[in-house]
């Protein structure tokens, strides 16, 4: 069942920091696209390099918000959930 409200990085105001929250998942969907570590742009392997495992909500460019998706997956020694915020 499809929801009514979206997230999308179009929402997103061009040229202004953004937030993107990081948090450890233990449990992935099937239907699920995961992205792995080194699909991700040099920056965005930097901010989850520095991921200390606590849920944080960092701010963000827009470089880095064009290359996340709304709600992504990421598999770097745990699976993380980088969602825009």
């Amino acid at each position: 069942m499809a929801s009514n409200t979206t997230t999308s990085v179009d929402a997103v105001p061009s040229g202004g920091a953004n937030s993107l929250v990081v948090r450890r998942t233990e449990t992935v969907a099937p239907e699920t696209r995961v992205r792995h570590f080194d699909e991700l742009s040099e920056e965005a392997q930097t901010l989850l390099a520095k991921f200390d495992g606590e849920e944080s909500v960092v701010p963000i460019t827009q470089s880095l918000a064009d290359d996340i998706n709304s709600d992504t997956t990421v598999v770097f020694i745990d699976y993380y959930r980088l969602t825009l915020a």
